[in-house]
This record gives C-alpha cells, sequence and structure tokens, in this order.
C-alpha cells in the first residue's frame, strides 16, 4: 500500500468520524437542553474524533522497528539485506528483510527477536518464546505478522505491522513482488497465520 493510497484511508475516515461526531452531537442534544446538548455532544464526539485519529496519525511513533522498516520503501532486489545475511545470491528475502530490521534496532542481540532466513523458523522462534499472538488476536505496530497463502498450515511470507485501524493491519513487507512496501488487510483475512511479539 502507498503512501497515498494510506493518506487518502485517512482521509476517509476523518470522514467518517465527523458524520460520527455530528451523531453524537444530536443524540446528546435530544436529551439535554438544545443548547448544553449541542456543547455536550459535540465536546464527547470531538473527543472521540481525536482520539481517534491520533491512532491513525501517529503509527511510527516510538516504534524504532516501524521507523527502521519505513526507511526502506522502494528497495527493489532485497540485495541489501540477503548479502548482510550470508547470501552470495538473491534468495526470497522477506524473512531476511525482518531480520534486518530487528538487527538494525538491537533486538536480535538483545534476544528479544530471531535472526532468521525461512519463515517457518521465526514463526516456531516466536512460538516456541511465548511471544505469539493467534491470527484472531489484534497486533500492535512493531509486531511480526506471518502469512499462510494457501490456508493450509504453512507459513509462506512475512512482514512488520505499521498501525491497526479500525478492521485493517497495515504492514511493511519485503520482497513483495521483489519490492519493500506497503500493504493492508482485514484483520480476519484467512491468509494471515499469526503475530510474533517483541519484548522491548
Amino acid at each position: 500500500m502507498t503512501d497515498e493510497e494510506i493518506r487518502q484511508e485517512l482521509r476517509k475516515r476523518k470522514r467518517q468520524q465527523r458524520t460520527r461526531k455530528r451523531l453524537i452531537a444530536v443524540c446528546v442534544a435530544a436529551v439535554l437542553t438544545v443548547t448544553a446538548g449541542y456543547f455536550a455532544g459535540s465536546a464527547i464526539g470531538s473527543k472521540i474524533y481525536e482520539n481517534k485519529l491520533s491512532k491513525m496519525v501517529s503509527v511510527t511513533a516510538d516504534k524504532p522497528l516501524v521507523k527502521t522498516a519505513m526507511r526502506e520503501l522502494g528497495n527493489k532486489g532485497g540485495e541489501k539485506f540477503w548479502s548482510w545475511f550470508g547470501f552470495n545470491e538473491r534468495v526470497d528475502w522477506c524473512a531476511i528483510f525482518v531480520s534486518w530490521c530487528e538487527d538494525q534496532c538491537g533486538y536480535i542481540n538483545d534476544g528479544k527477536a530471531p535472526s532468521f532466513a525461512m519463515v517457518s523458523d521465526g514463526a516456531n522462534w516466536f512460538e516456541g518464546s511465548d511471544q505469539w499472538l493467534a491470527r484472531d488476536a489484534v497486533p500492535e505496530a512493531g509486531d511480526i505478522v506471518f502469512f499462510d497463502w494457501e490456508n493450509d498450515g504453512s507459513r509462506d511470507h512475512v512482514g512488520i505491522v505499521t498501525a491497526v485501524v479500525d478492521d485493517l493491519v497495515f504492514t511493511v513487507e519485503g520482497n513483495s513482488g521483489d519490492l519493500c512496501r506497503q500493504k493492508r488487510y482485514k484483520l480476519n483475512d484467512p491468509m494471515i497465520y499469526g503475530y510474533g511479539q517483541i519484548k522491548e
């Protein structure tokens, strides 16, 4: 998902929140006097709106892993990552991209995250380290998302969660069409296998 698409999504959410704010104001005004109800409803609606918008636009705040991944958007071919891992020629590099980002944040040296070139190895590490969220859980920015394309129990792809807004999870993924790019999924997407959490 491109930055422009994310901006469009945020603008859409902002319009929806404005509508909800007006509805709240009307409901409160019906219970209270017209004047007092209007101001009370407006205040409540504004608070909800501000909280929601803050969550949407501050998705990378205090998340070193997300910031590191976002700086690599547009990388094509992944040589920077697979050569860092020790390969002399191109390999599938989604897991290596995640490992590289973890390493840049010091998580691998601190034992908080695994270094892995195979997606299944990364998932196994998180599951075995009690740092795993099932696919029906709600992740947070900075979590590692694992995918099962065929819904057959295998682990096929991996990325980094950048935000969760309503029923959408936003990601940065390496080796997505041989690029590092942003994407989004429904939280209940059957292709999501589960999430690894890095304990900071």
